[in-house]
This record gives C-alpha cells, sequence and structure tokens, in this order.
C-alpha cells in the first residue's frame, strides 16, 4: 500500500465488485446503510465484520477543524485533504476528508470495517468514521511523528 499519489496507486481504494454489502457497528445496528438492490445472479452477498469504531458526527468534524479550514491543513493526499483536530473524547486525530468518490456507501463501510479491526503498533489506528451523503470523512490516531510519506522520503 503506498501513502500517497507521489508513491503509486493504493489498493486499498480500489473498487471492487464483490456484489453488495450491509454494514453493522459495533453498537449492532446498521447506522441507516443497507443494501437495497439484489446482488446480481452471478455474485454473492458478502456478509461483512461489525465496524469497530463509533461514527463521528459532522458537526463535531467540522468544529474541530475549523470547517475543513486551512489552519487545521496538515497535508493532501491521494484520496483527500488531512486535517488536525482533538476529538471530544479528547484524543488527537489526523482527520482525512476524502475526495468525492463514485463508489457505493456499502462497498466503503465494507472497507471501513475491515480497517476499524485493524491493531498494529506500526499502523496508525481508525478512530471513527463519517458518511454523510456524498461526505466521507476517516478520523486516524494522530502521528506526532510526521507522515508516512515523511518517513519513507527522509523528511522526519
Amino acid at each position: 500500500m503506498s501513502c500517497f499519489s507521489c508513491c503509486g496507486e493504493d489498493d486499498m481504494h480500489k473498487s471492487y465488485d464483490n456484489g453488495p454489502y450491509m454494514a453493522n457497528n459495533a453498537a449492532g445496528n446498521n447506522g441507516g446503510y443497507r443494501t437495497t438492490e439484489a446482488a446480481p445472479k452471478d455474485t454473492q452477498a458478502v456478509a461483512i465484520q461489525p465496524i469497530a469504531v463509533p461514527t463521528v458526527q459532522v458537526d463535531e468534524l467540522k468544529e474541530i477543524t475549523d470547517n475543513f479550514g486551512t489552519k487545521s491543513l496538515i497535508g493532501e493526499g491521494s484520496y483527500g485533504r488531512v486535517y488536525h483536530g482533538v476529538l471530544r473524547s479528547g484524543q488527537a486525530a489526523a482527520i482525512k476528508k476524502l475526495d468525492s468518490s463514485k463508489q457505493p456507501d456499502q462497498e466503503f463501510l465494507a472497507q471501513v470495517s475491515m480497517v476499524s479491526r485493524l491493531k498494529h503498533d506500526h499502523v496508525v489506528e481508525l478512530l471513527g468514521y463519517c458518511v454523510d451523503g456524498g461526505l466521507r470523512v476517516l478520523a486516524y490516531e494522530y502521528a506526532s511523528n510526521g507522515s508516512l510519506h515523511d518517513i519513507l522520503h527522509g523528511k522526519c
């Protein structure tokens, strides 16, 4: 997986045609996202694991990033801009506002589900997510040592 557009394509963001998904959050409800289309005859519906991080409300994200303003902007990647903010929980976060995508909500939520359960000492943890209309935001643990791009290319 690459870090930014200068490093090549990121496999995490490719589209996959595996059929419809149904995502559940850690509380056991579907967060209002449910597939309404039938699976094509040649594919099977894919059951995904629950999303293991909470949703973050749009109002909170706008508040902690100064409405996604330049004062909070800390970087820009191949899939969107990254802002610094402190969540209401008190945890510092890198808030990644994804560029608009034609990826279906169900597919995006399936990817969020996978990433939400990824726990490793050398990987920043996903703290929360937001899907509100066309807005898609991921809140990651803030890495004070700089971005992966900076570390890989010797800027830290």
